[in-house]
């Protein structure tokens, strides 16, 4: 299984290559790159509450779409600067014509070597000794569609994402890990889904509307079965983001603020009515500014 993911990464790197060589006879310059940083009240990540204040700085070079990203969060627990938790994303991936995709590794510092525990779904490697030693990565496939591309006036966006490689193990009914008969613990696959429209108001603000879902029993429902009678439904939370963008001399300036509603729990039985009750629900909120630019 292993593996199949690798020759999937060098397909996608290929298949990316070759689109954009296709295209390059289109702009003899289309290279292009953007550096910069967000400042966040909170880190919010589809449907979680991750951190407190953060600073997340990211560089990203772009040649005919095919792109490298850096991405890295700097922040902390609490607004107390207790556990601070450094993170860094390399996202290499392909994005043209309104479809994107990319393959993200995802390392958070305090574990061990950087890709040691990428094919164990319980994050788990033999070190130098043969002792079990835990690692803090994973990597996640991301599909997207982006109907704005192709017209003008419905903005809306489709994505998909599956965590392939690394921490993703698969919990029995007591808690404990399901192994396979290789003595592996089983993965999987958590897999997220979101959707997101885009309304234009007045004064040049983007109000984003956002909907998360998960189609199985992963990471995102705890765990926990989905799409079952009685049982957690896939629907994940729902993010409102209000937008505005500042355009200067060679850079621009970001500021939002963003409403998080995670639905984890809610059921088919009481959808409407543990919605509209916050307060058996998570409802975080945070505020942020980014300073970028590029060519």
């Amino acid at each position: 299984m292993k593996k199949r993911f690798f020759v999937l990464a060098l397909a996608l790197v290929g298949i990316s290559a070759f689109s954009s060589l296709i295209h390059a006879e289109e702009s003899k310059s289309n290279f292009t790159f953007e550096v910069g940083a967000d400042l966040v009240s909170s880190y919010l990540w589809r449907g979680q509450h991750v951190g407190g204040l953060s600073i997340q700085p990211s560089v990203t070079l772009d040649w005919n779409g095919l792109y490298l990203c850096g991405w890295g969060n700097i922040g902390a627990d609490n607004w107390k600067f207790e556990n601070i938790n450094p993170e860094l994303d390399i996202t290499i991936g392909y994005d043209n014509y309104g479809f994107k995709l990319d393959l993200t590794h995802l390392y958070y510092f305090g574990g061990d070597n950087y890709f040691k525990g990428l094919g164990d779904a319980n994050n788990t490697y033999k070190d130098a000794e043969g002792n079990i030693t835990e690692s803090s990565t994973t990597m996640e496939l991301h599909a997207g569609i982006d109907i704005g591309e192709w017209v003008d006036v419905v903005p809306l966006t489709f994505d998909w994402y599956t965590t392939i490689l690394g921490y993703d193990p698969v919990f029995d009914q007591d808690g404990l890990l399901k192994m396979n008969n290789n003595g592996n613990c089983k993965r999987a696959y958590s897999t997220y889904i979101e959707i997101g429209y885009d309304f234009e108001l007045p004064l040049d603000i983007v109000l984003g509307l956002k909907l998360g879902f998960t189609p199985w029993k992963g990471m995102y429902s705890d765990y926990e079965e989905v799409w079952t009678d009685g049982n957690t439904i896939g629907f994940n939370n729902i993010q409102l983001r209000a937008e505005r963008e500042f355009e200067l001399k060679g850079m621009y300036i970001n500021v939002w603020g963003e409403a998080m509603f995670n639905c984890y729990g809610v059921t088919k039985n009481n959808l409407i009515n543990t919605i509209g009750n916050a307060d058996s629900q998570k409802l975080n909120a945070c505020v942020g500014v980014g300073l970028y630019f590029g060519n």
